[in-house]
């Protein structure tokens, strides 16, 4: 395994999160100390067909000697791309493990590890902005950051070799909706004190200007719902408080009620209310089973699926399988997100047939109806102007937004040589105030599937995608089990591929060749049943390729039959 540390020197190794979007998750080593900083998860692509969660294969740290070293998890933020990774790292790395966030982290982060069964403990440590922990020789400083979600930090690494800081995601709001501001005097005072390497948020590098302010959206929102005549469907993130908390507002000015549908949204609702930061007025919320007893005019439902994922509630809600929900001529639907790469043709044939029930759509294209939670290009300036770091590593994004935020490092005065692109299991280090590369280990994904939270094996998903792209083909023969003769005709029955069952020329020619082959192996060898399915599944492989250039899967099924009557397999 290609790992060593060089004593003395802060170590980073991102563990998730570069070149991609999601798993974020980095490794910070000094001496014989370490702490993670996030530990989230990525959705998948539509090639992983049934697979719920990516998550980084974590056993690498046991193998590399690192786990007993961990101090810790430092939490930035509660989005399930930076906490939904806490359980599978717990159990791969076989031990308890202590978790420090914000006090609304803290509580997401209960709620998901309800839904994990796991034999090791996860101590959970409420912390807050400004606050300051000690592991070892690592110091740790949290300042307040803005984002989508309410209560994020950035961290700052302080170690004997050198500081590292490490934004998180953020955006520079300046009219944040609870009030609580980006912490301008901290990021200053920091960059006084000195930053040797700045780990920042990549994703809205290419985008010019500043973020809006999320109370824009608000006012956008107040327009379109004041102008409705019937209800009103919103559809958006479960953990976005603010957006939720403006719709409540309006909805308590205008004397409408509000129902939840989706259950993500029900219990990033229930957390958020209990620990004080959702603010509802008495009378304003209703429970679904209510939504029939409320007029169309004064109704207003929050619902998951701004992704248009098959199973959210506003997907059933258009394909008419929600028992409580219609959707008529004339009711307003807004989906107040924006698109996660991967998912547009899925959100688009969501509007599209909300356009063919004659509904008034707003979304992000047409409409002021989401603002990212993300920093543009002059708001990253900004945070290097404050912070003037000696050595810039880009973090949270794709190659190309990696490669676009490096380009403005340079154009904020860093040289080449004090930026690095890295990629998951990069192993850097910090020593004499220049961070270097000095190794790579290669770190695996896991797919997850099901509410059971179980490992989907590769060739599992190999196969779902040879399914999903080739069709099946299920091929059976019976055959006597005294002289290994073919009884009755060879069946056969496709499913997912383009061979009719009434073109008798075609089926004709895959029984006789599959008829064939049987034979062939019963003159030329001692008919193995084990060597009979290998054989002609590739017998019918080179057909489909040769006739078809296709390549579905084949499924050979052998029955033997016995003389006296009845059929065993």
């Amino acid at each position: 395994m290609a790992y060593k540390y060089n004593p003395g020197t802060l170590q980073i190794l991102p563990i998730g999160g570069v070149g991609e979007f999601g798993m974020n998750a980095t490794l910070y080593r000094y001496n014989d100390t370490a702490v993670i900083v996030d530990a989230g998860v990525m959705f998948p692509d539509t090639d992983q067909p049934g697979v719920n969660l990516i998550v980084p294969d974590y056993t690498i740290l046991r193998e590399i000697g690192v786990s007993g070293l961990i101090a810790g998890a430092i939490i930035t933020h509660g989005h399930e791309d930076h906490i939904g990774g806490i359980p599978f790292l717990c159990r791969d790395l076989d031990r308890d493990m202590d978790i420090y966030g914000t006090r609304l982290t803290c509580g997401f982060i209960r709620k998901r590890l309800e839904e994990h069964r796991f034999d090791h403990q996860v101590n959970l440590h409420e912390v807050a902005a400004g606050d300051s922990l000690s592991f070892g020789e690592i110091r740790i400083h949290l300042l307040r950051v803005t984002h989508s979600i309410v209560d994020c930090v950035s961290v700052v690494v302080e170690t004997p070799a050198g500081t590292a800081f490490h934004t998180g995601d953020f955006k520079v709001d300046q009219t944040p909706i609870d009030g609580k501001n980006f912490d301008f005097a901290g990021f200053a005072e920091w960059g006084k004190r000195g930053i040797d390497v700045l780990l920042s948020d990549s994703t809205n590098v290419a985008k010019e200007g500043y973020t809006l302010s999320e109370c824009t959206v608000g006012d956008s929102l107040q327009e379109i719902i004041e102008s409705s005549r019937q209800k009103v469907i919103v559809a958006c993130f479960s953990s976005h408080i603010h957006r939720i908390q403006q719709i409540v507002r309006i909805a308590h000015e205008l004397n409408r009620r509000v129902v939840l549908l989706g259950r993500s949204l029900e219990n990033s609702m229930s957390v958020a209310r209990q620990l004080g930061y959702l603010k509802v007025p008495a009378g304003v919320m209703a429970n679904k089973e209510e939504i029939r007893n409320i007029p169309e005019n004064r109704l207003i439902i929050i619902t998951t699926g701004s992704q248009g994922e098959p199973m959210s509630a506003l997907s059933r809600i258009v394909r008419g399988e929600a028992k409580q929900v219609e959707i008529y001529p004339g009711d307003t639907i807004i989906i107040s997100a924006k698109t996660i790469p991967g998912n547009e043709k899925s959100v688009m044939r969501v509007i599209n047939s909300l356009y063919r029930m004659e509904a008034e759509v707003h979304y992000e294209e047409i409409s002021e109806v989401h603002v990212s939670g993300h920093a543009s290009k002059e708001e990253l300036k900004l945070v290097f102007s404050l912070l003037t770091p000696r050595n810039f590593i880009p973090i949270h994004g794709d190659r190309m937004q990696l490669v676009h935020h490096a380009k403005l490092a340079k154009e904020m005065g860093l040289t080449r040589s004090q930026i690095e692109i890295v990629d998951s299991g990069d192993i850097l280090e910090l020593a004499d105030d220049k961070v270097r590369k000095i190794d790579a280990i290669e770190i695996n994904r896991r797919f997850i599937e099901g509410d059971r939270f179980e490992e989907l094996e590769d060739i599992a998903l190999q196969d779902r995608r040879r399914l999903a792209e080739d069709g099946l083909i299920v091929v059976t023969l019976q055959v006597d089990e005294k002289s290994a003769e073919l009884v009755g005709e060879v069946e056969v029955i496709t499913r997912g591929f383009l061979l009719l069952s009434d073109d008798e020329v075609e089926m004709a020619q895959i029984r006789d060749r599959v008829r064939r082959r049987f034979n062939e192996m019963k003159r030329n060898e001692r008919l193995k049943w084990e060597a009979v399915r290998p054989k002609i599944r590739s017998a019918l492989r080179s057909y489909f390729r040769k006739r078809m250039n296709s390549f579905p899967v084949i499924l050979p099924i052998i029955l033997t039959v016995p003389r006296a009557g009845g059929t065993k397999r």
